[in-house]
């Protein structure tokens, strides 16, 4: 119920987040447009306003001194962009808004002379260049007005990159948002899936148990076989693990509480059921418990770890070419972690195999759902905040996976 009433909260944030998101963004596109337009309209009601005056004006008034000074007075004030005027061999002479003290030309450093004369080369490329000349198309040019871009116009050129980035990231979170609600739907198939085996299991393994008992009285009342005796003790000890392996089942989806546990116990355990059951598998393999620390204290579920350990020690006999060759289990610690190491002669695995194996459905043998090493990358990663990973593998001379869980 947990994980269903989790995912139903994604989906409604991600609808959330897509409504909302959208009337934002469209919001915010409106809003900074306006901002834009009405500086925009500041900026040309130069023009009408200059119009206006210049139809008001008496005959007697200078014409050329008139519109001088209204430039003075009403232009250059509301200039927000560099301004470089210079002769007619494009030498300055006054400049404004360029971050270079107005002063006398030949007053300035080397430094700053060369950046005035590289912004007049960079507004005449962009061919922001204004030709002076003593009358109407006269042949004479007596300087040059060179001049920047405004505030409004850089906004402006930069406007549809910004809405852009703003759309993709807009996608983009959106997109992750939507593989999260995937990903819940395939845990919730997974925890589904593990509950139901684990309840499948139950009345089975139940039944099981009762009949080995029964047999197993029988067998001790009337034929003192030892042999027998020990083969239904086998039995039992299996048919307890079937209950233990359900009980793992169930606790998937589920939260777990993780106590102070001795990892070498856990190892060695695992280890010594695997020793008496691989002449099952084949008699050539060879299983090696290097491990030569006393203690490996750690904070972990015994049943989900020992799940791990199991998982890959099974996928090392696997990965053994005809059953046979060695596998060996070492572990050690470090400043933060007790690492545990699983090593095998098998027939490895490429490179671009490392991270893809503990995808669930994801396998290098023939058969096989590819779910063992998904689900000890789950316990390692999930439940125990620890890391596991494909430490090294060649082709045809063996792989070694590692996990590491923090040091309780």
């Amino acid at each position: 119920m947990k994980l269903k009433k989790k995912n139903s909260n994604r989906r409604s944030i991600l609808k959330f987040y897509y409504i909302f998101g959208t009337i934002f963004i469209v919001i915010l596109f409106i809003i900074y447009t306006n901002i834009l337009l009405k500086n925009v309209k500041q900026d040309v009601q130069v023009v009408p306003d200059l119009y206006s005056k210049f139809l008001g004006l008496p005959d007697d008034v200078d014409l050329e001194e008139f519109i001088f000074s209204y430039f003075m007075e009403n232009i250059v004030p509301k200039v927000d962009y560099p301004i470089i005027i210079t002769d007619s061999m494009k030498n300055p002479s006054s400049w404004d808004y360029t971050g270079i003290p107005k002063i006398l030309y030949n007053d300035l450093s080397w430094e700053e002379q060369e950046r005035l004369r590289e912004m007049c080369k960079k507004m005449e490329a962009a061919g922001n260049m204004i030709k002076l000349r003593p009358y109407k198309d006269s042949p004479i040019i007596t300087g040059y007005l060179f001049y920047g871009e405004s505030d409004t116009v850089r906004k402006l050129k930069y406007m549809p990159y910004l809405e852009l980035i703003i759309v993709m990231l807009f996608v983009i979170f959106g997109i992750y948002g939507f593989a999260l609600v995937k990903k819940s739907d395939r845990d919730k198939l997974w925890v589904g899936l593990a509950k139901e085996t684990a309840h499948q299991f139950g009345t089975p393994l139940s039944s099981l148990k009762a009949w080995n008992d029964f047999i197993s009285m029988r067998i001790e009342s009337k034929y003192k076989d030892a042999e027998m005796i020990e083969m239904i003790g086998d039995m039992n000890e299996d048919i307890d693990r079937l209950h233990k392996i359900a009980s793992r089942f169930g606790k998937v989806g589920s939260s777990i509480v993780l106590k102070r546990i001795d990892l070498k116990e856990i190892i060695d355990e695992t280890i010594a059921y695997f020793e008496k059951r691989i002449p099952n598998f084949s008699g050539k393999i060879e299983l090696v418990n290097k491990i030569e620390a006393e203690h490996l204290m750690v904070m972990a579920d015994a049943d989900l770890i020992k799940w791990t350990l199991e998982n890959l020690i099974k996928n090392s006999i696997d990965a053994l070419s005809k059953n046979s060759g060695k596998i060996e289990i070492s572990a050690f610690k470090s400043k933060k972690y007790v690492h545990i190491q699983v090593s095998d002669t098998g027939k490895g695995m490429p490179k671009k195999m490392f991270k893809r194996i503990f995808r669930a459905g994801v396998t290098t043998k023939e058969r096989g759902w590819g779910l063992g090493l998904s689900l000890a990358y789950r316990i390692v990663k999930e439940y125990h905040k620890g890391k596991i990973r494909v430490l090294n593998s060649e082709i045809g001379k063996g792989t070694t996976i590692e996990f590491m869980l923090p040091i309780g």
